[in-house]
């Protein structure tokens, strides 16, 4: 049986702004979004060559989805990582597991300054005969 991971981030990704913006500022500054360092095809490598198929979930053939939400912080470091959405927590464990030990970001600016931002981002775990 052969184990494959599937990435989806342009249309399921959402990233939301996790500093408070007063009502009376003007919204005509630029805001430069957080990028994995490389882009998006470098954190879809990222993913696929360090998340792995749980072996109990191999034996037991659970698959599906596994949305987990993280701040992308001032400095680009990944924190507050939570559990969304799991297709089962084998999954969601090994999920939240590697993303722990991901690469800082490049991150957020604001008004000219890093900002923490909240990610989130769906996986899919599928097996494949």
């Amino acid at each position: 049986m052969k184990k494959v991971l599937t990435f989806v981030a342009i249309c399921l990704m959402s990233i939301q702004i996790a500093t408070a913006q007063s009502s009376s500022q003007e919204f005509s500054i630029q805001e430069e979004m957080p990028q994995f360092v490389g882009g998006e095809d470098a954190l879809v490598d990222w993913i696929e060559n360090n998340i792995s198929y749980p072996m109990m979930a191999d034996i037991k053939s659970i698959e599906g989805r596994v949305v987990v939400s993280f701040d992308i912080n001032e400095d680009g470091t990944i924190g507050n990582i939570r559990q969304e959405e799991a297709a089962d927590p084998l999954l969601a464990d090994e999920v939240i597991s590697r993303l722990q030990q991901m690469p800082q970001w490049i991150p957020a600016v604001q008004n000219g300054r890093n900002v923490k931002v909240r990610y989130t981002l769906p996986i899919f775990f599928y097996l494949v005969f």
